[in-house]
């Protein structure tokens, strides 16, 4: 049965893991963890109302309902994530903290990295799921594959001792039956502005059209979890929205680059607590230090509802760029610290565009939930003045990665599209780094969620900063 979900018009108008897909339309580590369908001449519509109120704050503290992961459900089977073109975990992280709000244990929710132009995770792929077979008991996991990652889930399902470990499978924006498993195939009429939706199609398959998630939002939108947590669980979530988990936060995954994900051994992460720095650009010692391992994986326990700045830093002690998150509201095991690759091609695509001087930024936003939408309440400033417009943050644009800089050098910021590549856009914004001052940053998604941030203006001439927001 077709079932097609739209939100009332009500709704609608109002870094540096860049995750998506291309072709086909695709921790302790995650992969070493440890702790067509039935027709139907009538379409199925379900309309979802408008929030009633102000626009909500995401207010980590205090919090007014806490779900452990000491207390979560050990009887769900592991879930395996494959992403597709630019991507990484990060386009599945959301959804991931979704289910750990509804009880599921997260580290048993994984993903696996693969070179996303050009590469397969084949080998990764297999290991990673007898890894977690493994580890946690089980027979079977079920499966989740986006855009290109869907070819992947193809050619895994397609030999039978392959097959027989997987119990169901997620088809999302792509073209995978599942090889007769029972398949949830999930798109939406904004979808890459297609025609037509991007689905499965079987007797196993059960398609789902979503009406205003673009091509990333159908990995991590609200909706997209209600599906994916149906289909799986065989019940309604009881929380459709993050909710807190415990004090301590345990942020677990991998230190990777972008674009072909090789692990980023070495790296050095030194985490400081943003509200405990007096001046904007001078540091003494962080809070903690983490360095990847040979596997690039990375582990950390810090505090629910504290802002955090990540500086990267190479083998060689040099800064590499800064990274800043909304305060954490509970673990995640889908952590992703991604930096500039060693590929020609990709830095030709991406970073070698920002243009560098050292009296303005260079930043680099990045939303876990999708694309930037200005046309889906989106709203993102930087001391009051709102950078999101149709020219870069159309509803069509699929813009995931956001690069942000004074591309002219005149001062101003024109805004606009500067140059773009596939769900990669630069943009002229210009915040001032002439002297030392902390920026006043303001994130609300389509949900109305509103999050406040403070950062340095660290000049571009000297590094790259990225946020990544709820």
């Amino acid at each position: 049965m077709d079932v097609y979900i739209h939100r009332l018009a009500g709704l609608v108008g109002l870094l540096f893991g860049v995750n998506v897909c291309g072709v086909g339309c695709g921790s302790i580590s995650d992969d070493d963890a440890t702790d067509a369908a039935d027709a139907s001449d009538a379409a199925v519509s379900v309309e979802e109302e408008a929030p009633d109120g102000p626009i909500g704050t995401l207010d980590p503290t205090p919090c007014d309902n806490e779900i452990p992961a000491s207390e979560c459900d050990d009887s769900k089977q592991p879930i395996v994530f494959i992403h597709g073109t630019f991507g990484s975990a990060t386009e599945i992280s959301k959804t991931a903290l979704r289910f750990g709000s509804n009880g599921y244990c997260q580290d048993r929710f994984v993903a696996v990295e693969y070179n996303s132009l050009g590469g397969s995770p084949g080998e990764q792929l297999a290991a990673l799921v007898d890894e977690v077979l493994e580890r946690t008991g089980f027979e079977q996991v079920d499966l989740i594959a986006h855009s290109q990652g869907t070819g992947h889930a193809c050619t895994y399902l397609g030999n039978e001792v392959n097959r027989a470990k997987v119990a169901r499978y997620i088809n999302v924006s792509g073209g995978c039956a599942g090889a007769g498993i029972p398949t949830l195939s999930l798109s939406s009429t904004n979808d890459l502005n297609a025609p037509e939706p991007s689905h499965a199609a079987g007797d196993n398959v059960t398609q789902v059209t979503l009406t205003e998630e673009d091509h990333v939002a159908l990995a991590g939108s609200e909706l997209a979890f209600v599906e994916m947590y149906r289909f799986l669980m065989e019940e309604e979530p009881e929380y459709t929205t993050v909710q807190c988990g415990s004090e301590t936060v345990v942020l677990d995954g991998k230190a990777v680059t972008f674009a072909d994900n090789e692990p980023n051994a070495g790296a050095i992460l030194d985490v400081f607590e943003v509200d405990t720095l007096d001046e904007p650009w001078e540091r003494g010692e962080p809070i903690t230090t983490v360095v990847a391992d040979e596997n690039g994986h990375v582990h950390v326990e810090l505090t629910r509802g504290v802002q955090y700045e990540f500086r990267g830093r190479d083998e060689a002690g040099v800064v590499s760029g800064y990274i800043y998150y909304a305060p954490f509201t509970r673990s995640d095991y889908l952590m992703r610290f991604i930096s500039e690759s060693d590929s020609p091609l990709i830095t030709s695509i991406s970073t070698d565009n920002v243009v560098r001087a050292p009296d303005h930024m260079g930043l680099v936003g990045r939303y876990r939930g999708g694309a930037f939408r200005a046309d889906w309440n989106n709203s993102l400033t930087f001391d009051g003045e709102e950078v999101l417009t149709e020219d870069n943050a159309g509803r069509n644009a699929s813009v995931v990665g956001l690069f942000m800089y004074d591309a002219n050098l005149n001062g101003d910021s024109d805004l606009g599209m500067v140059d773009n590549t596939s769900f990669l856009y630069m943009t002229d914004v210009v915040v001032d780094s002439t002297t030392p001052r902390w920026v006043d940053v303001q994130w609300t998604n389509e949900d109305m969620d509103t999050v406040q941030l403070r950062i340095p203006n660290w000049p571009s001439s000297e590094n790259l900063t990225s946020l990544v927001l709820p």
